[in-house]
């Protein structure tokens, strides 16, 4: 099975009734609490040499890095994080010289949007990795469903960074790896702010984090509304240092791709002026159950590529 082939086969085992709000196809499980509080249930894991490498990679990065791919989701859902649980496995003892810094990473960047570690579990494995399990609330979950034609594509940031990282490493070392590169693969930085902006003003119609690529995650919403999408090609944001393509299926960018009604237009240049942050409109949703490209007066049918942990070469 590939991940989407996994993905469907996971299906019929989860438990989708009352109390629980959703738990396929989203970023997180959601758990209706009351009329208006719903908890929101996230998981990652970061796995030596398929994740990252400890020749670029601190332990201080690391621990960051595994709070921020959690908290991405949470932001996805337009959350609140509140608690975390950790998963360590270590082929070696456990050593205060590479714990401490790997600690201080995760707890530091957890507080810094409000969410605490409150416990977890060690064992000795063959490979090294680490596993976060993060609890989030809202009073408004952004669900991926709710995109209809018409709706604009909107994504939070320059996507491709994090891909020209990987690419860069093979051939340069750390030092010389321009400072925004490194920092939107080492240390990227969660859209927390921004998800609870769009859940309180019910702006967003569905939302993704962009974790296995642009068109991948988009194709994601594509599915789950039974829609396609146009997007334009001089529109999509491409990072410092990056090309077009890894802005497109590079991957763990942690922008967060969300639509919004046309008739709510004119809330954005609002939202942006409040956050003081860029928000880039990219396309629409469209009826036809394609993804095409748009490049001046040229449009053309693309495959949504992107990161699968079971295809052939990821």
């Amino acid at each position: 099975m590939n991940e989407k082939e996994w993905i469907k086969y996971l299906k019929k085992y989860l438990y989708e009734k009352k109390p629980v709000f959703k738990s396929t196809n989203e970023d997180c499980g959601v758990i209706k609490i009351s009329k208006t509080k719903y908890l929101l249930l996230t998981t990652d894991a970061l796995v030596e040499n398929i994740h990252f490498k400890f020749d670029y990679t601190s332990y201080f990065d690391l621990g960051a890095k595994l709070a921020a791919s959690n908290l991405s989701d949470i932001a996805a859902m337009g959350g609140e994080p509140k608690w975390a649980l950790l998963t360590l496995g270590s082929p070696s003892p456990i050593n205060p010289y590479w714990i401490d810094p790997l600690m201080e990473g995760l707890v530091s960047t957890l507080k810094k949007y409000g969410a605490y570690l409150i416990g977890g579990d060690t064992v000795k494995s063959s490979t090294f990795f680490i596993n976060l399990t993060l609890i989030g609330e809202t009073k408004n979950p952004i669900l991926r469903k709710g995109a209809i034609p018409g709706d604009l594509i909107f994504v939070s940031k320059p996507l491709g960074e994090s891909a020209a990282f990987l690419r860069l490493i093979k051939t340069f070392n750390l030092k010389e790896i321009p400072q925004n590169i490194k920092k939107a693969h080492l240390t990227p930085e969660p859209e927390i702010i921004l998800g609870k902006e769009l859940s309180k003003k019910k702006l967003a119609t569905s939302m993704i984090d962009i974790s296995d690529g642009l068109l991948l995650d988009l194709w994601r919403i594509c599915e789950e509304n039974e829609v396609g999408a146009e997007l334009y090609q001089e529109k999509i944001p491409i990072g410092k240092g990056a090309t077009f393509e890894e802005a497109l299926s590079g991957g763990e960018d942690y922008a967060l791709l969300f639509t919004v009604s046309s008739q709510n237009l004119y809330e954005i240049p609002k939202l942006t002026k409040k956050l003081k942050k860029e928000i880039f409109n990219i396309g629409k949703i469209i009826t036809e159950k394609k993804l095409f490209l748009i490049d001046k007066n040229q449009k053309k049918e693309i495959k949504p590529l992107g990161f699968d942990h079971f295809k052939k070469g990821a």
